[in-house]
């Protein structure tokens, strides 16, 4: 992955501000690894895709991760120190199809990518959702040696699914294992990558423009001149501007 700096960082940003959070995820990519086709990265697998906004994170801002999160008992505020390179550890790339067998039925399931994902913001509610996703992660499935459409699938078959697409791309849902320092309460928090990649993202490119402005009245210097300086001479320039 390539670092996110200067002026494509704000490229990144002026541009992924208006986009959907699927499109914004699928921005960063093109940015952190241009020459990559943008429709094969929209194919990737979630978990692929958040395995690479992870790297590009870690090129631009180091792999050390802060955040924060509430106790769901007493409130409390913790710290939560995470790595990029740590998160998604040990997950291989799911296979681009499998077999599943499941109460008599037979399967053939795929990942589901950013394609599938955006389909599925589409939907009415949460159910209808579920029910897209599904039809979408089966590619076929038969009972009896009669082919069978995924909504006609039981309940139970369809639940098998959708775990067997959960374990087979293990990384698009990262879950941290989290507890009070405060009343020892224990929880689980799903880690939304791609918008947390964002975040850090949009707000370092934020700092870097008030960066800008701060050199900008004090030197007269043009935005690419000072793009153009590395973290740590811009660093040093703020400094002596503000002291």
């Amino acid at each position: 992955m390539q670092p996110l700096a200067g002026d494509a960082l704000l490229a990144l940003w002026e541009r992924g501000a208006t986009l959907h959070p699927i499109d914004r995820a699928l921005h960063v990519l093109a940015y952190a690894a241009p020459g990559r086709d943008p429709e094969a990265l929209a194919r990737l697998p979630l978990g692929v895709r958040d395995a690479l906004l992870l790297a590009a994170r870690r090129a631009t801002l180091g792999d050390r991760i802060e955040a924060q999160d509430a106790c769901p008992a007493c409130g409390e505020r913790i710290e939560v120190a995470l790595a990029c390179s740590a998160l998604a550890a040990g997950e291989a790339p799911p296979s681009p199809e499998w077999p599943l067998e499941a109460a008599g039925y037979r399967l053939r399931l795929r990942p589901l990518d950013s394609h599938d994902a955006a389909a599925s913001a589409q939907a009415g509610d949460v159910a209808a959702a579920r029910a897209l996703l599904l039809a979408r992660c089966v590619v076929a499935a038969e009972h009896d040696g009669e082919s069978v459409p995924p909504e006609a699938l039981p309940e139970a078959v369809a639940a098998a699914a959708a775990a067997s697409v959960a374990e087979h791309d293990g990384a698009a849902e990262l879950m941290l294992s989290l507890a009070c320092p405060r009343c020892g309460h224990a929880w689980s928090s799903v880690l939304d990558a791609a918008g947390f990649v964002w975040t850090e993202l949009a707000a370092r490119a934020q700092r870097l423009m008030q960066d800008v402005h701060a050199l900008a009245r004090a030197y007269g210097w043009r935005e690419a001149d000072i793009l153009a300086l590395s973290d740590a001479r811009r660093a040093a320039y703020l400094a002596l501007a503000t002291a």
